[in-house]
């Protein structure tokens, strides 16, 4: 007789349940016909599988060696058949795609021509990382781009229903406008920024407070003129009034303004990607793809 998987799972259900009798109601047959099934098997493998007694029915040594391999190849084929469901799932649903003000998006979208062509895909941008994670949690969002600075403690962990993987980092810089003396010095630090006029944001994500906790830690409170979200126009106010902004390294200047690392700033942000359960099948390949992305798009001589 060819050895079958149900012949592995049988020998297994046997030992699990200690009885041929559970074993045989439940696999839906007679007694005797299962019975019969494990003699067949017994003369395959040469010897006896199982000691029967007036206790039960447990392995032999030869059985405990063969239902190690068979519960191995079980678990192996279980754990493929269940990444087949994951991905026929994937197939039938809409993968709802969220940012916020992230700078990366572009890359999330061209990631997923080759990761789900296949999908219906939803695209979903609210106005700060905390109305988009609180989607995430309820369902309403199944991939989302997050960023976590370095400020804030160590990166979120997961907590089984949603997961993060971290794909890159970026330190912070300033943003001055290219014709102010702080542009062309030779050497920024933070207390070089002491005395100039900020740029922040209030709203859910606290902006505003996070970068005043910032700059007490170097003995001064930051003079934030300017109300601006992270995606509005603040390359040209910067530009026109003078004023600065930290901001990530990859994330683009407008004509007039530029990027110049200070000193004494010991701040990078995580880029993660937070995702819903069922999607960690497309977490691998996704994060290969977007690191990919920013290798092309950055080289690394100018994060350094």
């Amino acid at each position: 007789m060819d050895l079958q998987l149900r012949h592995l799972r049988q020998l297994c259900l046997v030992s699990d349940t200690g009885s041929l009798n559970k074993a045989a109601k439940a696999l839906g047959l007679p007694q005797p016909a299962l019975s019969r099934q494990i003699r067949r098997l017994e003369e395959l493998f040469g010897g006896a599988l199982f000691e029967r007694d007036r206790h039960g029915t447990r392995p032999t040594p030869l059985g405990s060696a063969v239902l190690a391999d068979a519960q191995g190849i079980l678990r192996s084929l279980d754990a493929f058949a269940q990444q087949l469901r994951d991905y026929r799932a994937l197939r039938s649903r809409t993968l709802r795609i969220g940012w916020a003000h992230s700078v990366h998006c572009v890359a999330l979208l061209n990631a997923l021509r080759p990761l789900a062509s296949h999908e219906r895909v939803q695209i979903v941008a609210p106005n700060s990382t905390r109305e988009l994670m609180d989607l995430l949690r309820a369902g309403e969002v199944d991939i989302a781009l997050r960023d976590h600075a370095s400020t804030s403690g160590p990166p979120p962990e997961g907590d089984g229903r949603i997961g993060y993987a971290p794909w890159a980092e970026s330190p912070i810089r300033v943003a001055v406008a290219a014709d102010r003396p702080l542009a062309a010095a030779e050497r920024l630090t933070m207390a070089d920024l002491a005395g100039e006029d900020w740029i922040s944001c209030s709203g859910p994500d606290a902006c505003d407070e996070e970068l005043r906790r910032l700059c007490a830690s170097y003995g001064f409170a930051p003079r934030i003129t300017h109300d601006i979200v992270m995606s509005g126009p603040r390359g040209q106010v910067i530009r026109h009034q003078g004023c600065v902004a930290l901001t990530q390294a990859r994330r683009p200047v407008d004509p007039g303004v530029v990027q110049r690392p200070v000193a004494d700033l010991d701040m990078r942000v995580t880029h993660l990607v937070a995702f819903r359960d069922w999607t960690a099948p497309l977490m691998p390949k996704l994060v290969a793809l977007l690191s990919a992305a920013l290798r092309e798009r950055t080289p690394a001589a100018e994060l350094s």
